[in-house]
């Protein structure tokens, strides 16, 4: 069939009929110079020959691309763990699960999974995705190889990599992805800080902290299930999600919105484009709400029976509040004194409306 194929395409086309060329056209093949006659003539099967070896190519290479039976890693692997010892990933696109769960050891279950037209492509993918680790009595170091780099294929690879980790509250986590996604739960909680830190992955958060700081370029953060004590965020386009409250927490986003629930203390929150929502379940006098967004709008409810002493201030934006206030400069600024002991605001807003409601 390819045979039958090329040698009709390389062909010679047969000669045309005969006819007479009219006046002008006598004319203008006159004027032809040899060298263009001669450059016509090896152009078409030039062509001809090109295009055959192409075709050649391409279906010789699809008939090598086959189906290849799956490369897989599973193994587990067991560490000390010892009070206050730093367990730091550094993973790059493996997706990470932590579990944290009483006990004495840190457990680490690697699953890899390489499918692909080409068996070298996937062994390369596999030693690529094998993390290193490095155990000492103060830190555990999880890391990929330095070698770690993309791989070209001439077909197909489908692959997945995932880490489970189990640590018990005693120890501290940092962590570190590229584009893999991190989740943790647990119903134990770390006594420290986890700091996360993502490029594209995803962080969900559904317990087993206390308190959490988090990066992402374009993830999303979510954390439900159980409260924190404190709450950092810093995304680019990510979004911001808080379902299960926290006692404080500082949140800023360049496009994301943040969605902040059960909130029971401070909140300083920024966004560029973003909306800006959260509710509080309590807050005590004393505490202090600052928001700017330039474009996004900000919507705020606070228990009732909350006094406010400060101002929220947009510059082309509505306010509606259902707290009394002082209205000033075209309805485009609401100022609040109380008398008493009362919650500090501020809420800035460049083209974003403003609105504060009360609840039960």
């Amino acid at each position: 069939m390819l045979g039958a194929t090329v040698a009709a395409i390389l062909a010679p086309r047969p000669p045309r009929a005969a006819r007479q060329p009219d006046a002008c056209q006598a004319q203008v093949r006159a004027r032809t110079r040899p060298a263009d006659r001669a450059l016509k003539t090896v152009e078409v099967p030039m062509r001809r020959a090109v295009l055959a070896a192409t075709l050649t190519m391409l279906i010789a290479g699809a008939g090598c691309v086959r189906v290849r039976t799956p490369l897989a890693v599973h193994e587990t692997r067991t560490f000390a763990a010892g009070p206050d010892k730093l367990v730091r990933l550094d993973v790059g696109p493996i997706d990470l699960h932590v579990t944290v769960t009483g006990g004495t050891a840190i457990t680490a279950t690697l699953d890899l999974d390489a499918r692909s037209s080409s068996r070298g492509a996937a062994q390369r993918w596999i030693a690529n995705h094998t993390p290193v680790f490095e155990d000492s009595p103060s830190a555990l170091e999880v890391r990929l190889p330095s070698r770690h780099r993309g791989i070209f294929v001439l077909g197909y690879l489908n692959a997945r990599a995932r880490l489970d980790l189990t640590v018990p509250p005693a120890c501290r986590l940092e962590v570190r992805t590229s584009s893999g996604d991190v989740s943790v739960a647990g119903e134990a909680l770390l006594a420290g800080a986890a700091r996360v830190t993502t490029s594209s992955g995803d962080l969900a958060v559904e317990g087993g902290l206390r308190e959490l700081i988090a990066r992402t370029s374009s993830g999303n953060v979510r954390i439900t299930r159980r409260p924190l004590a404190a709450l950092e965020a810093d995304t680019s386009s990510g979004d911001v999600t808080l379902e299960s409250g926290a006692e404080g927490a500082t949140v800023d986003t360049s496009s994301g919105d943040i969605r902040l629930e059960r909130l029971a203390g401070d909140l300083s929150a920024t966004a560029s484009s973003g909306d800006v929502s959260a509710s509080w379940e309590r807050i005590a006098p004393g505490a202090n709400v600052r928001i700017r967004t330039s474009s996004g709008d900000v919507r705020l409810r606070l228990p009732t029976g909350t006094a406010l002493a400060g101002e929220i201030d947009t510059s082309s934006g509505s306010i509606r509040s259902s707290i009394d206030g002082t209205r000033g400069r075209h309805d485009h600024q609401l100022s609040f004194t109380a008398a008493g002991a009362a919650v500090g605001i501020e809420v800035r807003t460049t083209s974003g409306d403003v609105s504060v409601r009360t609840h039960r």
